[in-house]
C-alpha cells in the first residue's frame, strides 16, 4: 500500500467516524448545538450592528431578533430543547442566554427552604418609605453568591460556578421560567420545569419594585402563575441569575 492509499484510508476512517459521531447525536443535541450557534450568530450580528450604527447607518437591531427567534423555531423542530443542566449548579437558557441558579435541599445558601427580604427596616417601610436592596436578599444571599476573593489582584476565586455577576431576575425573566404545563401545576407544585430543582410553590422575589409604591417589589407565585407585589420587608423565596441576550 503507498503512502498516498494509506492517507486516503485515514482520512476516509476520519470521515467515517465523525459522520457516525454525527449520525449518534439525539434530536435534542442537534437542537440545542443549533440554538448555541443561533446564540453566537445574533451577538455577531448585534456587534456589526453597533458598528454600523457608529457610522450613521440605520439600526438593524431588531432584523438581528427576527433572525434569532426564526433560528430558536427552526432548532426546536429538531428537539425541541429549552433548558441545559451545565452540572455546576446552574442551569442555562437557550432562548434567552440567561443562566439561573439550580435550587438544592441540602441546607445550603442554595436551599429551597430559605426566604430573604428585598429591603431592611421595620413594616411596612423600608428605610423610611425609600427602597435601597439592602435586605437578606442582596446582602445574604447575593452576598454569599457573589463574594469572590483575590490573591494576585487578578484572578477571582470564590463566586458562585465562578461568576461574580449574580442578581435577582427582573419579573418578565422569573415570569419566562414558569411552566404552567407542568406535571401537578395548580394541584400543589410548582410550575417550574425540573431541571431547575427543588422548588418551592410559593413566592419569588423579582428585582422589579412595584411602580405604585417603593415599599413593595413584584414577585411570581410558582403554585399558578400569579404575579403580584408583596411589601419588601416580608420574607420571600429567591433564585438568582445572571447573563442574558
Amino acid at each position: 500500500m503507498t503512502k498516498a492509499s494509506v492517507m486516503i484510508a485515514a482520512c476516509a476512517a476520519l470521515l467515517w467516524a465523525a459522520r457516525t459521531a454525527l449520525a449518534a447525536e439525539t434530536p435534542q443535541q442537534k437542537c440545542e448545538v443549533t440554538k448555541f450557534k443561533a446564540q453566537g450568530a445574533l451577538q455577531t450580528c448585534l456587534t456589526t450592528n453597533s458598528s454600523n450604527v457608529l457610522l450613521g447607518k440605520p439600526d438593524e437591531s431588531a432584523a438581528c431578533q427576527t433572525k434569532f427567534t426564526a433560528a430558536l423555531a427552526k432548532a426546536d423542530k429538531k428537539g425541541p430543547c429549552r433548558y441545559v443542566d451545565n452540572g455546576d449548579g446552574t442551569v442555562s437558557d437557550l432562548n434567552t442566554g440567561l443562566m439561573w441558579e439550580k435550587k438544592t435541599n441540602d441546607g445550603s445558601v442554595h436551599d429551597e427552604s430559605n426566604v430573604y427580604t428585598w429591603c431592611a427596616g421595620t413594616f411596612p417601610n423600608c428605610a423610611a418609605g425609600t427602597d435601597p436592596p439592602d435586605g437578606t436578599a442582596f446582602v445574604t444571599f447575593l452576598g454569599a453568591l457573589n463574594g469572590g476573593t483575590s490573591s494576585d489582584g487578578s484572578t477571582i476565586t470564590g463566586c458562585f460556578a465562578s461568576h461574580c455577576d449574580w442578581r435577582l431576575p427582573t419579573i418578565a425573566e422569573l415570569q419566562a421560567i414558569l411552566d404552567l404545563g407542568a406535571t401537578g401545576c395548580n394541584s400543589g407544585s410548582p410550575c417550574i420545569d425540573p431541571i431547575f430543582g427543588p422548588t418551592q410553590s410559593f413566592f419569588y422575589w423579582a428585582g422589579t419594585t412595584y411602580a405604585g409604591g417603593p415599599v413593595g417589589a413584584w414577585y411570581v407565585l410558582f403554585l399558578d402563575g400569579d404575579v403580584n407585589v408583596d411589601f419588601k420587608t416580608y420574607g420571600d423565596y429567591v433564585r438568582a441569575v445572571r447573563g442574558g441576550l
